[in-house]
Parts: structure tokens; C-alpha cells; sequence
């Protein structure tokens, strides 16, 4: 996919998320989040957004935005949509190659915050549109997309989880709508390797892409677990 397909994904998805948002109360709970209500799921991808907006706009220097939610919750929703319409239009105007910081040491370009701001919105419209009642599908080959993003950043990189140890055991992950197979190797420490072919592993996982993507990121998902299971369930407990 290339960065107009992740900006066009990004638009539908963020304001497919605050629909579903506005659709419940805000003190509405959130499953898979922790005890967050609905509400402090709008103030983090709302941060979220900020942030990548503030580290494009930045140009290569590590910038975070001036503002944080509002303490009046009838006034979070038209923040949110605000620093929706920034980022989207921020992010347009970007060239991919163009410098700007990130968390993950090896991607330092506005099309990395293109890429990321697609796959994480997706996954948090899932959880609002859960809370909310209702369910939008994803297409399979942006989810599979988004799995390749989550093995390259999401497993490796985490600013709140900076220090995790990686199981000594391999998983397969196996799509089963569209191309999309990886084959994990943990070393029982900071590290782990990633390739992209048909392979066994301790453990497998198969199904949709959709919902490959949600396992992975620590949802409950429709996929069938073969092998190990504990080795799978460690794989997915490193969700960030």
C-alpha cells in the first residue's frame, strides 16, 4: 500500500471512531482498555493524533503539542474533532520522505506517522464501535497491512512497555482471506526476528485478517490457535 492509501484509510477510519464515540455516553466503558471510559479513549487518540501531527509538522525535532484534553467533557468531542482535521490535513501535505521524530529508532519520516496513524486509529475504532454496539469491517488487505506495521513497531517499539522480553518460541500467523503469513522467533530476551513465509512454528494462528489484527493487538478475535497454546497467549500478553 502506499502513503495515499493509508491517508485515505486514516480519514475514514477517525471519523468512523468519533461516530461511534459520540453514539454512547461518555463515562461509557471500553472493554480491552483497561478501565477507560469512553471518554479517556477520545483524550488518548486524540493525544495520539496531536502528537504525530506535532512531530510531522516539527520537521526531524521531537515536538509534542501545547494542548491536552479538556477537563469539561462536553467540550472533548469538538477538541477531538479539531486536532482530527489538523492532523488529517497535516499529514496531506507532508512528503513521505520528509524528516520527522519518532519513537521507533529506525523510522524517522513523516510516511512512518502516515502508516502509524492508520493502523493504531483502526484498531481504537474497533474498541469504540464495540462499546457503541456496532462494527464496521476492515478490509483484509489493510489488515494485513497493519499486522506487517505491528511486527515492525507495535511488537518492538512501546513507550510504555520499552523493556519487554520476548518468549524462546516461535509463532505463525496465517491469514486466511487475503496474503499475509509470519513466522515469529523469540530469543528469550530483547529480542526476535520476523519473516514473511509459510512456516511451522510452536504455535499458529489463523484466521481473517481483521481478526488477526485484533489478536495481536490483545483483542478477543474469532481465530483458531493450533500448536501451544501458552505460546501463542505469551505472544499476544506483549501486545503494547
Amino acid at each position: 500500500m502506499n502513503q495515499a492509501d493509508f491517508l485515505d484509510v486514516l480519514e475514514a477510519e477517525s471519523d468512523a471512531f468519533l461516530s461511534a464515540a459520540a453514539a454512547v455516553a461518555p463515562d461509557a466503558p471500553v472493554a480491552h482498555c483497561g478501565d477507560w471510559t469512553m471518554a479517556d479513549l477520545v483524550a488518548h487518540q486524540a493525544s495520539v493524533w496531536g502528537f504525530a501531527t506535532a512531530n510531522v509538522a516539527a520537521g526531524g525535532e521531537k515536538s509534542s503539542p501545547a494542548t491536552s484534553a479538556p477537563d469539561d467533557e462536553s467540550k472533548l468531542f469538538e477538541w477531538a474533532a479539531s486536532i482530527r482535521t489538523t492532523m488529517l490535513e497535516t499529514l496531506r501535505f507532508a512528503e513521505p520522505g520528509a524528516p520527522a521524530w519518532s519513537f521507533a529508532a529506525p523510522f524517522q519520516t513523516a510516511g512512518f506517522w502516515q502508516r502509524r496513524m492508520a493502523c493504531e486509529t483502526i484498531v481504537h475504532r474497533w474498541d469504540a464501535e464495540m462499546a457503541a454496539g456496532m462494527t464496521t469491517p476492515l478490509s483484509p488487505e489493510f489488515a494485513s497491512e497493519a499486522i506487517d506495521e505491528y511486527t515492525e513497531v507495535g511488537l518492538r517499539f512501546s513507550s510504555s512497555r520499552p523493556n519487554r522480553e520476548y518468549p524462546a518460541a516461535s509463532l505463525h500467523i496465517h491469514c486466511t482471506d487475503t496474503e499475509g503469513e509470519w513466522l515469529i522467533v523469540g530469543t528469550d530476551g530483547p529480542d526476535f526476528t520476523v519473516t514473511r513465509e509459510h512456516a511451522k512454528g510452536d504455535a499458529a494462528v489463523r484466521g481473517t485478517a481483521e481478526n488477526l489484527l485484533l489478536w495481536v493487538w490483545g483483542r478477543d478475535a474469532d481465530v483458531e490457535i493450533l500448536g501451544e497454546a501458552a505460546v501463542a497467549a505469551a505472544w499476544q500478553e506483549l501486545a503494547p
